[in-house]
């Protein structure tokens, strides 16, 4: 019988030497379409990023509101569990019980005094200890564990932890970097996400794309194809070709974005009129989606930020969010959004920022086209593993630029990207 078609190509590309695979000559702005799908380049990635010495998005912080809260999250191919204890204390450890190896929750998130496994009923705490085991000491007097099995050397392994910027961040490494050092220039802008506030969860969104990780990764730092792709934009004056769009690039292939927010006249019969394209008539139902900005950090701007290797947070207009990209093989990635608004709000303004999610997650008025095009651009990297991407607009350089229309971005990706997989 003649083996599916999928079988047949990972086995061609894994047959492959991969420590003959060459970057193009003018490494800056060239991209090999063979790092999306050849396997064993996705098994490095994983261990030299998500599972190395890197800090990674698990959760944001108001997710897990009360003590006993916990949420089953990911990193990459690696299920893990973020507690907050009858302490208050955050916790996130491998979602695998250490018995026989079964997912310990199964549910997105839960609240409960302990964890128990579905399988044998051994029973964790919220930090991660083993507190019980049935049949521990036999029945009626015989079998049970040997004298010598110490619960305490059961519990589950738990990862590095840092809780900053509203959300909660991990490293499976046992040494990785001090969290400040990591984000580098990018902390300031993720303070200013808590100064003076208190993040309320709003909602989560989940959706699966058929693209690499990568894809997914560059696409959201692509300010070349905003006005284009999503013609929302333009039409609605969020954003035009020629509008000023700061972004640096600083280090370890994280980026920060900038934005002021749109000007509008309220008392117009058309808010957008003035910063829309000649002849644009669109309209919506409830135009406050694309009217109303109101300056919640008093700075006037659009701020966000993508942390290496699978984070990033946006705010569009008032309504921010964190979006976790959690590679789930070579072909595939998932992507959750998480959205927040202040435990100050009015019910006014939790119903304007419920309005503006429509903008953002899996069927957004701006983001809609992108899992479409990406799982197209998938399709031909594959199909077509010899050839290259050529990323110039903007220059050759990989840093920081006022231009929307530029990718350098994307430079900045692969430049951080090579010299960590030895590329």
């Amino acid at each position: 019988m003649q083996a599916p078609l999928t079988d047949m190509r990972s086995s061609r590309q894994s047959a492959r030497d991969t420590a003959s695979l060459r970057w193009p000559g003018d490494a800056q702005s060239r991209v090999p379409a063979w790092i999306y799908s050849d396997p064993e380049i996705f098994a490095r990635e994983m261990q030299v990023f998500h599972h190395g010495p890197t800090w990674n998005l698990v959760a944001a912080e108001c997710e897990l509101p009360v003590a006993g809260s916990w949420k089953r999250s990911s990193i990459a191919d690696k299920s893990v569990l973020v507690t907050r204890d009858q302490n208050g204390e955050i916790h996130v450890m491998e979602n695998r019980c250490t018995h026989r190896g079964i997912a310990l929750c199964w549910k997105h998130r839960g609240q409960s005094r302990s964890i128990v496994c579905p399988y044998h009923n051994w029973t964790f705490d919220l930090k991660g200890a083993l507190k019980g085991v049935p049949f521990e000491h036999g029945t009626k007097g015989a079998g049970g564990m040997p004298e010598s099995f110490d619960k305490a050397q059961h519990g589950l392994r738990k990862l590095a932890v840092t809780v900053r910027g509203a959300a909660v961040w991990a490293s499976f490494s046992d040494n990785p970097p001090a969290f400040e050092d990591y984000v580098g220039p990018v902390l300031p802008v993720m303070d200013r996400i808590t100064t003076n506030r208190r993040p309320k969860l709003l909602g989560t969104s989940r959706q699966v794309i058929d693209c690499n990780w990568k894809l997914w990764m560059e696409n959201a730092r692509d300010g070349y194809h905003a006005t284009l792709l999503h013609t929302f934009l333009p039409a609605f004056g969020l954003l035009q070709p020629d509008t000023p769009m700061g972004q640096i690039t600083p280090h370890e292939g994280h980026v920060i974005t900038g934005q002021y927010l749109p000007v509008r006249d309220k008392t117009a019969a058309d808010p957008t009129a003035a910063a829309r394209p000649a002849g644009s008539r669109f309209l919506l139902n409830d135009m406050d989606v694309v009217t109303t900005a109101h300056d919640e950090f008093g700075d006037n701007q659009n701020i966000g930020f993508q942390l290496f290797p699978g984070a990033m947070y946006r705010q569009h207009l008032n309504i921010p969010s964190y979006r976790q990209i959690i590679p789930r093989g070579p072909r595939r990635t998932e992507v959750q959004w998480t959205i927040f608004g202040d435990e100050s709000d009015d019910e006014e303004m939790t119903l304007l920022r419920l309005k503006q999610a429509n903008l953002v997650g899996p069927a957004g008025f701006v983001l809609v086209e992108d899992s479409e095009v990406l799982a197209k651009i998938q399709a031909s990297v594959e199909s077509y593993p010899e050839s290259v991407q050529v990323t110039e607009m903007g220059g050759s350089d990989a840093g920081k630029t006022q231009r929307l229309v530029a990718e350098n971005g994307i430079r900045a990706f692969y430049t951080y990207y090579r010299a960590a997989m030895g590329l």
